[in-house]
């Protein structure tokens, strides 16, 4: 069987485009604001977390009651790697404010879910 040279480049897109797609990461989230909840040291913590453009671009404390200044860098911490891994996958728990880290993270992954 014999495909001309216009059928044969036909071929070849759909394919990139078939690759492309399926290799495509998950689909954007929906804008918004959303709420979480997790477990800290002191209690519990909700946050915000802001969906802007598709993607996560904030996350704010909303109440706590951690002890100011140990927490700070966990709430910072945990802030920036969300915002970069646009997940709450594989977070590294701040050193010094596990508990207030881990509550951070189980925040994120209830209120993430709600962006899909």
């Amino acid at each position: 069987m014999k495909l001309s040279k216009k059928a044969l480049v036909g071929v070849v897109a759909l394919s990139m485009l078939a690759l492309t797609a399926c290799g495509s990461k998950e689909a954007a989230l929906k804008d918004g604001t959303y709420t979480g909840t997790g477990q800290g040291y002191n209690g519990e913590i909700q946050i915000e977390l802001v969906v802007s453009g598709g993607k996560i671009t904030d996350l704010k404390p909303v109440e706590h009651s951690e002890t100011e200044g140990i927490s700070d860098a966990a709430f910072e911490g945990i802030k920036e790697q969300v915002v970069e891994k646009q997940s709450a996958d594989k977070l590294d728990t701040v050193s010094g404010a596990t508990g207030t880290s881990n509550g951070l993270i189980e925040a994120v992954k209830e209120a993430l879910p709600k962006a899909q």
